[in-house]
């Protein structure tokens, strides 16, 4: 699947106690990848629920200046739901800060679930392999 890419630069408003990325913003920030790849995608915004987040470790603090960039793709979808895997990376180091899952519902104006009619295509590489198979243990 396509890939889909947003940066932001931490300033001191996205700070926690401890001078690094609060873990609020940078979850705000993934569900935002989430939606932008989902919506690109499906083609329409209002037909489309957030769901969940399965989970989003961090491995490596983000600092004040650093430039951050999320790095989206779909990796899963079941008949109704689509589930996105979202990277935080280090824009000029490539260092992955933290990765996370989040799932999408497709709804028709009725407010029920209706088929998004998304398919996976083929894995670009092991890593989405490894991402998808890890998708589907959320279900």
């Amino acid at each position: 699947m396509k890939r889909y890419r947003s940066s932001h630069m931490i300033r001191m408003e996205h700070l926690n106690h401890h001078g690094n990325l609060y873990a609020g913003q940078a979850t705000e920030w993934m569900i935002e990848t989430s939606f932008i790849v989902v919506c690109t995608e499906y083609g329409d915004p209002q037909g489309l629920l957030y769901k969940n987040t399965h989970k989003f470790d961090f491995y490596k603090s983000v600092d004040p200046g650093d430039i951050i960039t999320y790095e989206g793709v779909i990796v899963r979808t079941g008949r109704t739901s689509i589930t996105i895997r979202v990277g935080l990376y280090n824009e000029k180091t490539g260092v992955l800060h933290a990765e996370g899952f989040t799932t999408f519902v497709s709804m028709g104006e009725d407010g029920r679930p209706k088929p998004h009619g998304i398919a996976l295509d083929d894995p670009a590489d092991e890593e989405e392999t490894k991402w998808r198979r890890e998708a589907e243990t959320f279900f």
